[in-house]
């Protein structure tokens, strides 16, 4: 077939936007909006898609149709991630203990929660709707406890609040740890073994899909997944689960192999005004083994958050 510019459209990434932060990082992002134009800016919501480990934005193109009507919808690339940078290991892979990068790039929660702020700050944007999906819910739930002022709602897909030893020995795959496998797998390389696993992948989608999944996952540099993989092992939202006061919605996977049902049955329990939604697929990425199952609750979280808001404006008045 000829390169139309159907098929560029079909099979290319679209072209997005860059932010670059004062550490000299940048963050890559796509956004997509058919909120009625003449609304005032008051009334137009954001919502902010960030994606997993070894995903990119790209992953969450089928989620843009139907909350791009009444929300400006962006999608961000994670550090190390498709389009956006990653700073360059100086220590060595096998070694998780001295994580040194060049530049004196500090891998914590607290850069990355800084680095979204910022992010923020630089379009101009004082409020999301933090829609994150697997080890990005930690992400939010931080940011939702440390810059309340800055998310509207809080939803959570497929989430841990850590990642457990038998999670990362899932995930390094038969190999001395989890970046190692993927330094020497790249990052398809690492999805083809995970796929092997019950409950990771969306197998279940067909052949046609999953080629798909590891094109995309081809796209995303080794060196910035293994450097991201590093940072989640030592990650954890738990002392902050009691610090989101946001509305949250808890999307729980019932047979996620890293995520079990327990793990968002606990998340509820820290945060009581939280409703959770268990999602019954076949593994751990409902996003898009049930994605109208997902979007349907999300939808109807959002519409309820808005009728909340319109009851309040009338109360004050």
């Amino acid at each position: 077939m000829s390169n139309t510019a159907l098929t560029v459209v079909a099979r290319d990434p679209a072209p997005g936007y860059y932010v670059t932060h004062p550490n000299g990082q940048n963050s890559f992002y796509h956004l997509d909006s058919f909120v009625d134009p003449w609304l005032p800016d008051s009334q137009k919501e954001v919502v902010l898609i960030q994606h997993g480990c070894a995903h990119t934005s790209e992953f969450f193109y089928h989620f843009v149709p139907r909350l791009s009507r009444d929300y400006i919808v962006i999608r961000r690339d994670a550090r190390g991630h498709g389009r956006s940078s990653y700073p360059k290991r100086i220590s060595p892979w096998s070694d998780t203990e001295n994580n040194i990068y060049e530049g004196g790039y500090d891998y914590t929660p607290a850069t990355i929660v800084n680095e979204i702020v910022d992010f923020l700050d630089q379009l101009k944007i004082q409020r999301v709707h933090f829609l994150a999906e697997a080890t990005s819910g930690e992400i939010g739930t931080i940011l939702a406890a440390t810059h309340p002022a800055r998310v509207a709602s809080l939803v959570t897909m497929s989430s841990p609040t850590m990642l457990p030893p038998a999670a990362i020995d899932l995930f390094r795959v038969g190999k001395a740890s989890w970046a190692e496998a993927v330094m020497e797998l790249g990052a398809r390389g690492w999805g083809e073994e995970m796929a092997k696993r019950p409950g990771t992948l969306p197998v279940h989608r067909g052949k046609e899909y999953i080629r798909w999944w590891y094109e995309q996952a081809d796209r995303i540099p080794r060196e910035g997944l293994a450097g991201y993989v590093i940072f989640l092992s030592k990650l954890t939202s738990r002392p902050y689960l009691q610090g989101v006061k946001c509305p949250m919605l808890i999307l729980a996977p019932t047979n996620s192999a890293a995520v079990p049902m327990e793990e968002s049955l606990y998340v509820q329990s820290q945060v009581p005004h939280a409703k959770l939604v268990p999602i019954d697929g076949p593994g751990h990425e409902i996003y898009s083994e049930r994605a109208e199952e997902c979007l349907d609750a999300i939808c109807a979280f959002y519409k309820e958050i808005r009728k909340l808001v319109f009851v309040k404006a009338i109360v004050m008045t």
